[in-house]
């Protein structure tokens, strides 16, 4: 059965400050190619899509990898536009390949550089056509859910929950229109990518979700078949913001 490959480097980097985060360089290198590399050490996919920011991004990333790999190579891969949110370029994607009904397909952010071969492998090998297989590991740190008390709270409620996320130097102060839930932590998991379903299923769940109304930020949150989560022992780092990468950068020595 055929394995596909969806790199996601469409997102619009808003908390890196608006520099495209997937084109940052480690070693001279953007971040997203040590995502593809990854992927093509593993050997067993037929097709990569990129799924791009804008005809600025595509061209240099095609420009990097005509550089670094052969004709045959540049040929398994294929470029889709990108929507204006994570969702809408996955579904993008799925709608793109989604007449090869028999496959599997593995969606990964592309500003997660750290992924490795064996990861993909590990995932490859529990994969069937009734289960997802989802990386990630458990939350270490207590978490806490901070939610107006009712569905009708007025706007403010609503625009401190996005100031709090767009500043990540925030105070939230916690009133008596809100209130706070402390979830059991040893039920909690931080989600990562790659995540792998079989296409027909995550295609279709897909469609239903956008039709709607639902954008979901995680693929597993709309697969209606059962899931696996793989527990991940090593660091696989998303870029968020430019301390992420000045992080990621120490951990190569520059």
């Amino acid at each position: 059965m055929q394995r596909y490959a969806i790199i996601l480097i469409a997102g619009r980097s808003r908390r890196f400050g608006g520099e495209d985060k997937c084109l940052a360089t480690i070693n001279g290198k953007p971040i997203v190619s040590y995502s593809f590399e990854a992927f093509r050490r593993a050997e067993i996919f037929d097709r990569y899509f990129f799924v791009y920011r804008d005809a600025a991004q595509r061209e240099r990333l095609e420009t990097f990898f005509k550089g670094c790999y052969s004709a045959e190579t540049l040929a398994h891969i294929t470029w889709i536009p990108g929507g204006q949110e994570r969702a809408l370029s996955v579904y993008g994607a799925l709608e793109a390949i989604h007449e090869q009904l028999e496959a599997f397909v593995f969606i990964h952010d592309g500003a997660r550089p750290l992924v490795t071969a064996e990861h993909i492998l590990a995932i490859n090998a529990l994969l069937s056509r009734e289960r997802g297989v989802v990386l990630g590991h458990r939350a270490t740190d207590t978490m806490v859910t901070i939610i107006p008390k009712s569905d009708n709270a007025k706007n403010s409620d609503s625009h401190w929950a996005e100031d709090s996320v767009q500043n990540a130097l925030s105070t939230v102060e916690v009133t008596e229109r809100m209130q706070r839930h402390y979830p059991i932590r040893e039920t909690l998991w931080a989600l990562e990518t790659p995540q792998a379903f079989y296409l027909p299923v995550i295609f279709e769940d897909y469609k239903t979700a956008i039709r709607s109304g639902n954008h979901p930020t995680d693929d597993s949150s709309v697969f209606s078949g059962m899931i696996k989560f793989l527990e991940n022992d090593t660091l696989n780092l998303k870029i968020t913001t430019f301390q992420d990468l000045k992080f990621l950068r120490s951990i190569f020595n520059i």
